[in-house]
Parts: C-alpha cells; structure tokens; sequence
C-alpha cells in the first residue's frame, strides 16, 4: 500500500498514517510485530515502522533535517519525490504512532499463519463471535498460563486454541501478535460486560485459580444443574458473557439494595 501522495501543483506530499490498530492491512500488520520483535526499544520500532508504512527513505542528514526520498502518487502515476525533512518532523510523525503502545479493544489479527510447509490455517472470528464458550475458556485459560509463566510453550497452546490445526511453533513476531490479539479480546469484553467483568480488588500478585473461575462461570450458567454443562459449553461465547453479565449485575444491584 502507498501511504504518499504529492501535488506537482501545490508542490505538497501528503503522508497517510494509520490511527489504529484496525487500520492496518494485513501485511502492514504483520510488518508491525516483525519490527517490534526486531526493535525492543519503542522509538527505535516506530521509526522502522514509520519508513515501512510510507515508504520513507533516509539517504543522509543535512543541517536543516534529513534528507529522504519516496514513492508517491502524483497525478494517478507513481513518481519518487525528494526532499528535505526537519528534525521536529521525523520526531512528530513518529508520535503519530504512540497508539501503539497499547492493544486497543478492537480485536485484530492476522487471518491466516502457516501451519507446516505451505499449508495454512484460519484464525477465529478476531471477536470471539459465532465461537464456543468451551473454546473461550480454554483460551482464556493459556492466556493466564502466559502471564504466570511467561513461558513460550503456554503462548503456543493459546495459538493453537486460536488458530485450530496449527502444527508448527510460531516465530517470535507472531507470538507477540497472538497475545496481543487475545489482550484486545480482553479489553472488549471488559468494555462491553464491565459488571461482570469489574475488577475484584484482589492483589495484583495474586496468582488466579482458573479451575476455580470456570467452574464458578460454567456453574452460574447451569444453575447448578450439571446435566446442561455440555449445553453451556456449546454457547456462542458472545451469548454466554451476556447471560453472565446480566447476572453479575443482578447481584450488584441485589448488594446495593441489601445495603440500604
């Protein structure tokens, strides 16, 4: 994709950058992570990004600022244009992509990963829709693996929950890529069931008991009736954190009401 057009008339080069997470491609995407993994420090990996996503090249510093050269379109027609680049500039563009910095809460990823050879497997819907309850709480469930051990193993199940049938370990980019997927996973369902999903105010350190907080879902689900566990399992998960939200808001709203 080129993110540069230019006016010969205006003698103007407009630079297209992308405001979020949602607004790369697919290949811009997986571009990102890659300069991410490579480039550990920030700044260092918005400004490898920021050649990729315009095209940008740096051919020597001046006293005014660099001196750069790109790949534009002029006219409908791909023309190179050269120019001088202040300082202040460079670093103003690279804060145009401080939003990288967090995941966001709209999901995404990459469609597909190679699984073996040249076989590829398809993600899940990136927002959970039209998937298992079952299958979101196992992923869920590496998720915190992940976060406990920080182990590549544990991000390697999570990528399996994610991208059924995948055989191969993932590259270190794509790791990154997976986990991020599942923290804007997160980060929705957090924003769209706040009262299920409100913090409980237990310290931070607190290792989760997983077993536990499934169970205690899978069971708020059933009513205790462990005749339609396989049932709640089979929900869409979108469906499942509806019914689980209303009920955490009904017992809210029953505290509340205690209370007075």
């Amino acid at each position: 994709m080129i993110r540069a057009t230019f006016s010969a008339e205006k003698n103007k080069l407009s630079l297209g950058l992308p405001e979020c997470w949602p607004d790369l491609s697919q290949r811009e995407l997986a571009m990102v992570f890659r300069a991410m993994e490579r480039n550990p420090e920030p700044t260092q990996a918005r400004l490898a990004i920021l050649l990729h996503l315009t095209g940008l090249e740096l051919s020597f510093m001046e006293v005014n600022g660099w001196r750069v050269k790109v790949r534009a379109i002029s006219e409908g027609k791909d023309t190179t244009v050269s120019f001088i680049l202040p300082k202040e500039t460079m670093a103003w563009m690279i804060e145009q992509l401080d939003w990288m910095s967090t995941p966001g809460i709209v999901p995404v990823r990459l469609h597909e990963v190679i699984s073996h050879g040249w076989s590829r497997v398809s993600a899940l819907p990136a927002d959970m829709h039209g998937v298992k309850f079952s299958t979101y709480l196992v992923a869920e469930n590496c998720f915190q693996g992940v976060m406990m051990s920080q182990s590549e193993d544990a991000i390697q199940q999570l990528a399996t929950t994610l991208y059924p049938g995948l055989k191969r370990k993932l590259e270190k980019w794509e790791q990154l890529m997976v986990l991020q997927w599942w923290a804007q996973v997160k980060g929705m369902f957090a924003d769209l069931f706040p009262h299920f999903f409100k913090p409980s105010g237990a310290d931070a350190a607190d290792t989760p008991d997983m077993r536990n907080i499934m169970d205690n879902q899978i069971r708020a689900l059933t009513g205790g009736d462990i005749t339609k566990e396989k049932e709640v399992l089979a929900m869409d998960t979108w469906r499942a954190l509806t019914e689980l939200e209303a009920k955490a808001k009904e017992a809210e709203e029953f505290k509340k009401s205690m209370k007075k």
